[in-house]
């Protein structure tokens, strides 16, 4: 096997405005993926585009010679997920509520102009991957953790205006990222807490949760999978699926990208350390590529030792795991630089 295989399918991330040292030692040694970028890595006043710039620059010294630029992903939804500072980053608000919600030319003309607007300055900062746009549709009403980052409350008004955001955004070299499938407005409860069900049959998913993403799947390189359960679809969580990821996205919705799991560290996920490192196996069985870990470099050290554990003994899982970085490398030679 390539032992770089098991690390570069994972994205970090950092505790502070400043890269330590362990850390700084943890990426030139593990050659991982990349990281997500939080409001603890960024200073919210008008340095935050040198400063993270600067921080970025240093996290990209550290990956081998030749080897192509790192992942330096952020959740810049605009509204409340929104990690650069609002006072100095372009941020109309709410997805759902800009341009009140409209989607004749006019709005999505502003949406579209939006997306440029928050893609060149997330390049200025040293970001080249956005997890966004938001396709999912809120029909539950109590879902305050997806609440109003929606672009609408119906499938025609997400794929109209989240298509014209991500339009703009992409233009300018920024790769989105669809979020978060197969759909999860239905839920009631939040993922970073706890496990969600989404208890709604493969009609009315087809009709309404599949349509933006049926509709938008083939103009990006990187879907997120939601840590919700869809009894319907699969018994486990999506991240986990092998029906949802590799039957559903794959092969019927035809996507051919890179596959990435919302946070590992979210309560939807067992977070016992035994438990944890069986989930990320099972993620990458079930076809997930990119493995985020949201916090602390000692969890990405358990995660690249479960995974190598896995592939020393397992010849089939070592081939899913070379396919899962193969594919994370294609979409890291296609990411901006500057």
């Amino acid at each position: 096997m390539n032992q770089d295989a098991a690390s570069a399918i994972i994205a970090g991330a950092i505790e502070s405005m400043a890269l330590s040292r362990e850390e700084a030692a943890f990426f030139a040694s593990e050659a991982t993926a990349g990281i997500t970028l939080f409001r603890r890595n960024i200073p919210q006043d008008q340095t935050c585009y040198q400063a993270t710039s600067v921080l970025m620059g240093q996290l990209q010294a550290t990956r081998p010679a030749g080897a192509p630029p790192m992942i330096v992903a952020i959740d810049q939804e605009g509204g409340r997920v929104a990690r650069m500072p609002k006072a100095h980053f372009p941020d109309l608000g709410a997805p759902q509520r800009i341009s009140g919600g409209g989607f004749d030319p006019a709005c999505l003309a502003v949406l579209e102009s939006y997306g440029m607007e928050v893609g060149r300055a997330l390049l200025k900062a040293g970001v080249n991957v956005n997890f966004a746009p938001v396709l999912d549709i809120l029909t539950e009403p109590s879902n305050t953790a997806i609440g109003d980052r929606v672009f609408g409350t119906d499938a025609e008004s997400v794929c109209c205006r989240a298509g014209a955001f991500l339009d703009g955004l992409q233009s300018t070299g920024i790769l989105g990222c669809l979020k978060h499938f197969p759909g999860q407005g239905d839920a009631q409860v939040d993922t970073h807490m706890g496990a969600a069900v989404i208890d709604l049959p493969r009609s009315i998913l087809d009709k309404r949760e599949f349509i933006p993403f049926r509709g938008m799947v083939r103009k990006v390189d990187m879907v997120m999978i939601s840590h919700a359960i869809y009894p319907h679809l699969s018994r486990r969580e999506a991240s986990r699926s092998p029906e949802i990821i590799d039957g559903l996205l794959r092969a019927e919705f035809g996507f051919e990208g890179v596959v990435v799991s919302d946070d590992m560290t979210m309560g939807a996920i067992p977070q016992d350390e035994k438990q944890w490192q069986q989930a990320l196996i099972e993620a990458v069985v079930a076809g997930t590529d990119l493995l985020l870990i949201c916090r602390h470099i000692e969890r990405c050290r358990l995660a690249i030792e479960a995974l190598r554990a896995e592939s020393a003994k397992s010849p089939a899982f070592t081939t899913t795991l070379e396919t899962a970085a193969s594919r994370v490398m294609h979409l890291r030679r296609q990411l901006a630089t500057s």
